[in-house]
C-alpha cells in the first residue's frame, strides 16, 4: 500500500499507528527533499535515529519563502498554493500533484468542526473571492470545496459584493432560512463598515451560523476578538455560541477549529501539535506559552513537521493563541482585504 493511501486511511478512519506513519512520511520526505535532507542530517536528526515523531525535525514556515520545500519537481505540480502577503514579499508556496489528501482532511474535519451534518445542504454565504479567481489560495480552495460538497443552490462567493450580501441576507432573515457566513477577520471587519454606512444592523434567522479566519492583526488596523464577536452580535444577531474559529496555514494541508465560547483551537488525529518553548526547543508546561509546531500527516508532498511564528498558550487539549512572534513576518488572510 502507497504512503498516500496509508495516510488516507488514517485520515478517514485512523486506521493504523500515528507514530509508525509519521516516521515513513519523515524517511519519505528526508529522501524526496534535498533541502531538508541537508539541514536534518546537520542536525542529526535522520530516519535512522529517530524512532519517534517528536524527534522529527521541524522547519519554520518562514523557510518556505526562501526554498521550495517540497517532494515533487516543482514544474510538475497541479496546483501551488501560495502565503498571502503585500506583492513586495517573497511569498511561500506549497505544491501538490493531487488534492486527495487536503479534500479528505477538510471532509474529515470541516463540518464537524462547525457542529453541522454532511448529510444536509446549507446556505453558505462566503465572504470571500472563489478558488476561480484566486487559484493560489488553499483558504479559497477549502470555501469552493465546503460549498460544492455541502451548499445549496443558494450558496454563493461574494468577495467585497456587500450590498449584494446584504440583499440576499435580508431575504434569508425575511424567509427564516438559516444561513452559514464563511470569511476572514477582516472582510467581516469590511462588511460590518458598509453596514455602519448604510445604517443597517441584520437579525439573521435561529440557527445561523459563523466561521471566521485569518488572523485578527492587520498592516493598518487591529481588531480584538472580544471586539469582532461583539460585532457578530450587534450586527447579525449572532449569539457567541454559533460562532466557530479556524485556523490553518499554507503550509499546512489541514485545519484546526476552534468552539464558540472558547479561546481553544483544537487539531485534528492526523495533525497534532506542540507547543514548544521559543529558546529552549522543548515542549511547554500546559498554561505556558511557546511557539505553536504541527506534525501534518496530510503534508505528504511538502514537510510534514512545522514550526509557525504563531504563539499560543498551552491547555490540557488544544492551545489558545495570543499572538505573534515579534520576529514574524506580517502574514495572514485577513491582510488581503485592508
Amino acid at each position: 500500500m502507497s504512503l498516500n493511501q496509508k495516510v488516507l486511511d488514517y485520515i478517514l478512519n485512523q486506521t493504523g499507528d500515528f507514530n509508525q506513519l509519521a516516521l515513513e512520511t519523515f524517511a519519505h520526505q528526508y529522501q524526496q527533499c534535498k533541502p531538508y535532507q541537508e539541514y536534518c542530517r546537520k542536525l542529526n536528526q535522520t530516519p535512522e535515529n529517530i524512532d519517534a515523531w517528536q524527534e522529527i525535525p521541524p522547519v519554520s514556515t518562514e523557510v518556505f519563502r526562501e526554498f521550495d520545500l517540497c517532494t515533487l519537481p516543482p514544474e510538475t505540480a497541479r496546483y501551488v498554493f501560495q502565503t498571502s502577503g503585500t506583492s513586495q514579499e517573497k511569498k511561500g508556496k506549497h505544491y501538490y500533484h493531487d488534492m486527495t489528501l487536503y479534500d479528505a482532511s477538510i471532509q474529515a474535519s470541516f463540518m464537524q468542526g462547525m457542529g453541522l451534518s454532511s448529510k444536509d445542504r446549507a446556505t453558505f454565504r462566503i465572504l470571500t473571492p472563489s478558488f476561480s479567481e484566486v487559484p493560489t489560495s488553499s483558504l479559497f480552495y477549502m470555501f469552493q470545496k465546503v460549498l460544492e460538497w455541502y451548499g445549496n443552490t443558494s450558496s454563493q462567493f461574494y468577495s467585497q459584493d456587500y450590498a449584494g450580501l446584504t440583499k440576499h441576507l435580508l431575504n434569508d432573515t425575511q424567509k427564516s432560512h438559516p444561513v452559514i457566513l464563511l470569511g476572514t477577520a477582516f472582510s467581516f471587519v469590511n462588511f460590518f463598515d458598509y453596514l455602519n454606512d448604510k445604517n443597517i444592523a441584520l437579525k439573521l434567522p435561529k440557527e445561523s451560523k459563523l466561521l471566521e479566519t485569518g488572523g485578527l492583526k492587520g498592516r493598518t488596523r487591529h481588531v480584538s476578538r472580544e471586539a469582532l464577536y461583539q460585532l457578530f452580535n450587534t450586527q447579525l444577531g449572532l449569539e457567541s455560541e454559533h460562532c466557530f474559529s479556524e485556523y490553518g496555514m499554507t503550509e499546512l494541508s489541514s485545519q484546526c477549529y476552534g468552539k464558540p465560547n472558547s479561546h481553544v483551537f483544537f487539531s485534528p488525529p492526523w495533525m497534532p501539535v506542540r507547543i514548544i518553548h521559543p529558546e529552549k526547543d522543548h515542549e511547554v508546561a500546559i498554561g505556558e506559552t511557546g511557539l505553536v509546531q504541527f506534525f501534518d500527516l496530510a503534508n505528504t508532498t511538502a514537510l510534514s513537521a512545522i514550526l509557525t511564528s504563531d504563539l499560543a498558550i498551552k491547555h490540557p487539549q488544544g492551545f489558545e493563541l495570543v499572538g505573534r512572534s515579534p520576529h514574524a513576518i506580517l502574514r495572514g488572510c485577513s491582510t488581503v482585504f485592508e
